[in-house]
């Protein structure tokens, strides 16, 4: 299988009342266009989620007004000037076959199988223990036979529990309790992934296979790769930063995938700027990973050419970079846990947006994953230390690497105490306080305020025994935020130093008694970020990369391949405006200074170009002036 990038993602689902479907469609022209605009890979429309086959079916419901092979053309012709295709499939949807067939939808707890808005896509959904999943699968192999497809995207795998009497049943049987929520999901789950299991078996070990809505845990040795649907618009600009920098140390090719979009999928007159795109694909650039971009394709007429003259221009682009991007991989002196099944959530984005604002190298890690090439380990807010997990810090704090723990992490599973002995502090119970409050103790070269810091979030009492350091300490206030029957408590100033820290040290571990990254990517306070930024100076004297004069908004990067490693400058970010972030400007730099940490180097340049740049080398590192920049660089350091 071949590395998929320039990729293109055609989302295609079509209503049957469209009498002059394809009339206007040319798969030479189809093909053409996608390679004028430098595509090498496009996911390709067999079945929508209306339930619509694009093809001549023996299994399923041809679009009513199609009367030629359009998915069969368009794998042909594609496949005549080198771009590879996958088959699209929708299979969590199908609303011909739920409007068909009502024993084959999702029944909710309510009994219903109509539920929702109506007028968006998930107001039904498919039962895998109904004849639906026998269906499905026959249309799979349906394409598997007949077409030279290189793989398969199935999309909307979404776990969604079902009370029909036939699932409600099959629970019964299997000894477990039909009125129990959490059953009924775990037999869905089930019922999908034995589905799944099976396409896998009609798809072979040959092909492509991604299983677009399915946990990256549930998908082990089902899926060849992942992509990352993230349209930022609608899942935010902090959802794909977070999401890459765990699912590329899963072992597979990893790639973004972004749309064209100005609001989200379905939006056929929306074209975002280009500056926008070109973020997208500088954020995936930066983190070692390549780019999809999600289109819609008119049913009438095809491709819009306005859109794909854009995308030309970026792939043209990219294709420039590809010495320096193919095959690379990201270089992290931080590597942040979360749990075995990879759940990510807002202290995970609170701490990649937290890490990324001070510049900071990173990667998001799960307990199987190897800890000893980090200088530093957080455990952001509630990673419990798991039997897995405690014997790796072990090893970890003995070889002297630093740790940065908050709110109810480093306690053991059952959150009774610190689980080891190595953090030298007490849990003392839950913070009654919803209003508390922080004061630094350490010198921060004013970074943190000499002031009573607001916490925001409550975490857990702390205690620090004999040998462990108070480095902040823990104020309480006079009252909670509260109603007491006579007034509401909304203003609640700190009363006294509670005698406890609110954040101490032990060694090279630093705990923070309150969720700091959860907290940060909730109210964005910067004493939060300037507190953490003191910890890993602390933990960390000399990271891999240092920036002068370059601000918050930008991102820096490190990635690398045989002798070369590339330094990634990013400036576009987003502006609130409304209701959506938007990206229309391209910032520049002119005066920034990046320091990678290095004894020496053959030759610093600015790709793709390779215009040289002045460096100089001193206390270890080698710092590199930057040109100007506009948007995005790359620069290239060869050892």
């Amino acid at each position: 299988m071949r590395t998929i990038k320039r990729a293109v993602h055609i989302d295609f689902h079509t209503m049957p009342d469209i009498p002059d479907f394809g009339a206007n469609f040319d798969a030479k022209a189809f093909a053409k266009t996608l390679k004028d605009a430098h595509v090498e890979y496009v996911n390709v429309f067999a079945k929508c989620n209306i339930g619509f086959a694009y093809y001549p079916t023996d299994i399923g419901v041809m679009h009513p007004h199609l009367n030629f092979d359009m998915f069969g053309q368009t794998v042909e012709e594609c496949r005549k000037v080198g771009i590879g295709v996958t088959a699209y499939f929708n299979i969590g949807l199908d609303h011909e076959m739920a409007r068909k067939h009502r024993e084959w939808t999702i029944e909710n707890k309510d009994g219903q199988v109509i539920y929702g808005d109506r007028t968006a896509n998930f107001f039904r959904n498919m039962c895998f223990n109904s004849g639906y999943r026998d269906y499905a699968l026959g249309m799979i192999l349906e394409v598997a036979e007949r077409y030279p497809v290189e793989g398969f995207f199935l999309d909307c795998m979404v776990i969604n529990p079902c009370h029909g009497n036939e699932c409600l049943e099959s629970v019964r049987d299997s000894g477990r309790d039909p009125l129990n929520d959490e059953h009924v999901l775990a037999f869905a789950k089930e019922a999908l992934l034995d589905f799944s299991k099976e396409v896998k078996e009609i798809v072979g070990p040959d092909k492509f296979l991604y299983l677009n809505g399915l946990d990256h845990a549930d998908t082990e040795g089902l899926r060849t790769h992942i992509e990352i649907e993230c349209l930022p618009s609608g899942w935010s600009y902090d959802f794909f930063p977070a999401q890459v920098a765990y699912a590329r140390n899963l072992g597979q090719q990893v790639f973004y995938m972004t749309g064209r979009f100005n609001v989200n999928w379905g939006d056929f007159g929306g074209l975002k700027s280009k500056a926008s795109l070109l973020n997208d694909c500088w954020d995936a650039l930066s983190n070692g990973v390549p780019t999809s971009i999600g289109d819609h394709m008119h049913p009438r007429d095809g491709l819009e050419p306005t859109v794909f003259k854009v995308i030309g221009e970026i792939y043209k682009e990219l294709e420039r970079y590809e010495p320096w991007t193919d095959d690379v991989r990201a270089v992290a002196d931080i590597g942040i846990l979360t749990l075995a099944g990879g759940k990510l959530e807002d202290c995970h984005n609170g701490a990649v947006r937290m890490l990324g604002e001070l510049k900071y190298t990173y990667d998001i890690i799960n307990e199987n994953h190897d800890l000893s090439k980090y200088k530093v380990i957080i455990l952001p807010d509630n990673v419990r230390v798991t039997p897995v997990l405690k014997p790796k810090l072990e090893a970890y704090i003995a070889a002297g690497g630093g740790i940065i723990s908050s709110g109810h992490s480093g306690l053991n599973p059952e959150g009774t105490a610190f689980a080891l002995a190595e953090w030298n502090m007490a849990y003392d119970g839950e913070d009654p306080w919803n209003s508390s409050y922080f004061r630094m103790l350490e010198d921060t070269n004013g970074e943190v305020p000499d002031m009573l810091c607001g916490i925001y979030k409550q975490g857990i009492l702390l205690q620090a025994k004999e040998g462990a350091k108070e480095i902040a300490e823990y104020w309480q206030p006079y009252f909670n935020r509260e109603w007491d029957g006579f007034h509401g408590k909304f203003y609640t100033p700190a009363d006294r130093y509670a005698g406890r820290p609110a954040v101490a040290r032990s060694g090279n571990i630093i705990q923070f008694c309150f969720p700091i990254f959860g907290a940060y990517f909730e109210y964005a306070a910067n004493v939060h970020k300037y507190i953490v930024g003191y910890s890993l100076k602390q933990l960390l004297p000399a990271p891999l990369i240092k920036c002068e004069e370059i601000p918050t908004t930008a991102r820096v990067t490190v990635t690398a391949k045989e002798n070369k490693r590339m330094v990634h400058v990013k400036l576009t970010h987003p502006e609130p405006r409304g209701k959506y972030n938007v990206i229309e400007d391209v910032q520049t730099l002119s005066d920034g200074i990046v320091c990678l940490k290095g004894e020496s180097a053959a030759s610093v340049y600015v790709a793709p170009g390779k215009e040289p740049l002045a460096y100089d080398i001193a206390d270890g590192y080698i710092r590199i002036p930057l040109p100007k920049v506009n948007g995005y660089a790359m620069v290239v350091v060869e050892q």
